[in-house]
């Protein structure tokens, strides 16, 4: 029988034990299919990561930025809070200049009748120049408080919550400060932080 089989399909037999032969290999055919598709799929995953990355980083500097902007400002909070402090009653203490992207004002903080010493006269200036907040506070040097700024606004109001250029009747200042810091691939991310400071000793 298996003789007949052989004669109606002379080499049938062989073509298919050569098929299945472990030891015959991939076709040309078979190694570019195989790799086009590694290709494309590492292609994918260095793309996906390199995405991922980039997102992380730009979070990060997003991050980054808003916790400075709001530690700039709450740090000028505390002390503008305490402008025109004046237990003994010296007169010319309170708010010196205020425009707006700087401000001066003393105060007595140690109860000696002046304002002559150090973290009495204290200011804050913006120099859109190189975009540095700095802290003035004789005799001491000039510090930059933040880098970065891109605006900064002071807003004075009045007890009736209206907007002044009078120095003896500012009660209030608003502060907003924006900050902007490079985030890669020519990115840019920007944080805005407000707030308002009622002054308490004027």
């Amino acid at each position: 029988m298996r003789n007949k089989l052989q004669k109606k399909h002379p080499g049938k037999t062989r073509v298919r034990s050569l098929r299945s032969s472990p030891g015959s290999g991939f076709t040309m055919m078979e190694m570019m299919i195989a790799l086009a598709i590694f290709s494309i799929a590492f292609g994918t995953i260095y793309k996906s990561f390199e995405h991922l990355n980039r997102s992380t980083a730009t979070e990060n500097v997003k991050a980054g930025t808003q916790q400075a902007v709001r530690i700039a400002v709450d740090f000028m909070v505390q002390d503008i809070r305490l402008a025109g402090l004046n237990p003994l009653g010296t007169p010319g203490i309170g708010i010196q200049a205020a425009t707006g992207d700087s401000i001066q004002f003393t105060m007595d903080a140690n109860f000696d009748g002046d304002d002559a010493d150090t973290f009495e006269n204290i200011a804050y200036a913006f120099n859109p120049g190189d975009g540095t907040l700095r802290q003035f506070n004789p005799p001491l040097a000039p510090e930059v408080l933040i880098d970065n700024v891109s605006v900064l606004n002071f807003a004075y109001l009045d007890s009736d919550e209206q907007t002044t250029t009078d120095l003896n009747e500012i009660r209030s200042v608003v502060i907003s400060l924006t900050m902007q810091r490079p985030a890669g691939r020519d990115k840019v991310v920007s944080r805005t932080y407000t707030t308002r400071v009622r002054c308490r000793n004027l």
